[in-house]
């Protein structure tokens, strides 16, 4: 069983983060670059499901993310993104300027990978990150991978020189396998785009 995670780019010009996982928790990385080349690989690699850190929709109502649209009274946030951040999960929303070039291109790769077959699910490696108890890329790379060696993460985790986007792609297929598994819960209403996350620990009553 391999499940491959992609820590998606804005543009094709940036470094895609992607990893392969197979069942024993071993990993590989790459970093890519067009639809492409990350379609291709996929292909190649046959994986049984995607997990992709990118938007893969749209706020309900909305059709596009042009600001002159008629639809721009739907606003730029989706419930999952609202559901995250009631947790105490910092996330960006998916309309967001800086934002839309990475919710556009998740939204035709995710059509690409479904139409030709594959299982794809949206996932944040951030909201994993915190849940899992893992310290996120922003406090520092070798603390990220540490925390992902002592979850079990075996291979090219621990190769010289790897990315934040590999490091999250892992994070991204970690999730995936987790999905498969049962593990995991989707924030957001089933009309829009959900969020797949590792379920959160329930806490203990007095």
């Amino acid at each position: 069983m391999k499940v491959v995670g992609v820590d998606l780019a804005g543009v094709e010009k940036n470094k895609t983060g992607f990893a392969i996982l197979s069942s024993n928790l071993h990993v590989t990385t790459l970093n890519l670059h067009s639809d492409r080349e990350i379609v291709s690989t996929i292909s190649d690699v046959k994986p049984i499901l995607v997990a992709i850190d990118a938007p893969l929709g749209l706020p309900r109502g909305r059709c596009c993310l042009e600001n002159g649209c008629s639809c721009a009274k739907f606003g730029l946030v989706r419930d999952a993104e609202r559901e995250l951040r009631k947790m105490g999960i910092k996330v960006f929303s998916c309309g967001l300027p800086s934002m839309r070039k990475l919710t556009m291109r998740g939204i035709r790769l995710y059509k690409t990978l479904t139409e030709a077959g594959f299982q794809v699910i949206e996932t944040y490696p951030g909201a994993a990150q915190d849940i899992l108890g893992m310290t996120r890329k922003g406090k520092g790379l070798s603390k990220l991978r540490k925390a992902l060696v002592r979850y079990g993460i075996k291979g090219e985790v621990r190769k010289p020189g790897i990315t934040h986007h590999e490091l999250d792609a892992i994070t991204a297929a970690l999730v995936g396998k987790l999905f498969l598994e049962g593990k995991t819960v989707a924030v957001g209403s089933q009309d829009e785009q959900q969020i797949v996350i590792p379920a959160p620990k329930k806490k203990k009553q007095d």
